[in-house]
């Protein structure tokens, strides 16, 4: 079981940017679209610290689900339902022990640089190529302080969601230095960054709607987040 493949290949794929991220400094709010099974939808990132930060995903049907992570706890937020995802997170830091050898085991993704430059949302990116589990992709990457902060945020959510695993998704890129400090603009046709500002991002941003509950319904909520 993986994170689902969108959240996921953001955090994966712009991950690079840990490499000399030394910390946030400003308020950010990206968008990226995305081309879903259904139809396209939306990935909107606010990113406050560390401790504040909120990943809206909108589906093709308006459907929208958020995940917000508030001090060290993760909610998963569906209307006015809040549910505390601490019990799914040592659920995940188990399964993560159970797998890491197996993971471990997975050769490094590498690079190619294409000699193309594209320009999306304003930030000038190298085009690159890599094969992943022998299929081809075809990413932008660009050098970005801001979007790195929003990248760090999801990475935050990530970590707390999958309860610290022992390892980090983003290893298997960051073996490679040509793309260090670089965070995603495209990733094939299917992720694309479309606008981003550093306004300040409101308290309320992170204002639960109702109190948060336990998580009785486990296995809806997951088949919801991750895919297998």
């Amino acid at each position: 079981m993986k994170l689902k493949k969108n959240i996921y290949l953001i955090a994966l794929l712009a991950g690079v940017a840990l490499m000399s991220a030394q910390g946030a400094y400003a308020d950010v709010t990206v968008v990226y679209k995305m081309a879903l099974p259904n139809g396209s939808g939306t990935q909107t990132i606010r990113y406050a610290d560390k401790q504040h930060v909120r990943v809206d995903m909108l589906d093709a049907t308006n459907h929208k689900t958020s995940i917000l992570k508030r001090g060290g706890k993760v909610y998963a937020i569906t209307g006015k339902v809040v549910q505390d995802m601490s019990q799914l997170s040592g659920m995940m830091a188990s399964l993560g022990r159970g797998q890491k050898n197996r993971r471990n085991a997975q050769a490094p993704i590498r690079f190619k640089d294409t000699g193309r430059i594209e320009t999306i949302a304003g930030i000038r990116g190298k085009v690159y190529r890599f094969i992943e589990k022998g299929k081809a992709h075809e990413v932008v990457l660009g050098r970005n302080n801001d979007l790195q902060d929003a990248v760090l945020g999801v990475i935050e959510i990530t970590k707390a969601v999958t309860g610290m695993m022992p390892f980090n998704p983003a290893d298997r890129i960051q073996q490679d230095a040509s793309i260090k400090s670089m965070a995603l603009l495209r990733l094939d046709d299917r992720v694309r960054l479309q606008s981003m500002n550093t306004r300040s991002v409101p308290a309320s941003t992170f204002n639960l709607p109702s109190k948060p509950q336990q998580m009785g319904g486990v296995g809806g909520l997951m088949k919801g987040l991750f895919g297998k």
